[in-house]
């Protein structure tokens, strides 16, 4: 009997020992405890799903969370489009794995330039004018309005921007009159559209938030295992899900980027505010 107990326990050892632990990264903030409501239902799911241990990796910028994808300290992602195809381009062991849906159940999304008071033709030659935008590798900020000053015999660099961090408050800033125009995604604009809040400009459909997964630190088995525990979620276990992750997924097409490749190729984005 002490030597069934004693390799029971040395078998529970085992188990316990070979629990894999992989490193997630979720959306960059600050706000960490935000990110775990957000995230902790998925995560939890996946560990039971895989047979694993997921850490979260808590990143305030996006530099450091895709140096650290690169350097093999990081197994998944949850990335906004801009900085998944920063990634891609860098980086060939970047495996996209699948796209989330909204309530519609699409897996899109469109950018809106926005103003309070003026209509399109006024940004036709347009500089020197004060813009509202949220980050760098927002797909919403630079890359987006830069677009749409193209598109009206201008760009970006002729006029003043600064990144304000959150799209809620690209628009707030531009509804107080600190600044004349703004791009935010245009769920979020609609929100303010009481307010004032007047679309100039709507972008294309772009592709939802992607997970990655990293093909230099995980096995192809691991990898598909992944994206099918994400593709067949039950119901009743979305339904205990964030609000933006609890529609489900859908595989990726990755020819869905094909219209912001084209963008990055022509633009050189800045990381930093020019007044």
């Amino acid at each position: 009997m002490f030597k069934f107990i004693f390799l029971l326990s040395l078998f529970h050892l085992y188990l316990f020992s070979e629990t894999r632990t992989l490193t997630f990264a979720p959306l960059v903030t600050k706000d960490i405890e935000e990110i775990n409501t957000q995230f902790l239902p998925m995560i939890k799911y996946l560990e039971k799903k895989l047979n694993v241990k997921i850490q979260i990796d808590y990143n305030s910028d996006y530099d450091a969370l895709l140096e650290k994808f690169i350097n093999g300290k990081i197994d998944m992602a949850y990335l906004g489009p801009l900085p998944y195809l920063t990634l891609e381009e860098k980086y060939p062991n970047t495996m996209p794995l699948v796209n989330f849906k909204n309530e519609k159940g699409e897996v899109s999304y469109t950018c809106s330039f926005v103003s309070f008071i003026s209509t399109e033709g006024s940004i036709e030659n347009m500089t020197n004018t004060k813009i509202a935008l949220t980050q760098p590798l927002s797909t919403c900020g630079y890359l987006f309005v830069n677009d749409v000053l193209n598109n009206s015999n201008t760009n970006i660099e002729k006029n003043k921007y600064k990144y304000l961090d959150r799209h809620d408050e690209v628009a707030l800033s531009v509804i107080r009159d600190e600044f004349k125009y703004g791009g935010l995604k245009t769920d979020i604009a609609q929100g303010f559209t009481h307010l004032g809040l007047k679309e100039i400009v709507r972008s294309k459909e772009i592709p939802s938030f992607v997970l990655v997964g990293n093909s230099k630190t995980l096995e192809n088995n691991m990898l598909t295992n992944i994206k099918n525990s994400m593709l067949f979620v039950e119901e009743k276990e979305l339904s205990s899900w964030h609000k933006s992750m609890k529609f489900g997924t859908k595989e990726i097409n990755n020819a869905d980027y094909d219209y912001l490749r084209n963008l990055i190729k022509s633009t050189k984005i800045s990381y930093e505010s020019n007044f």
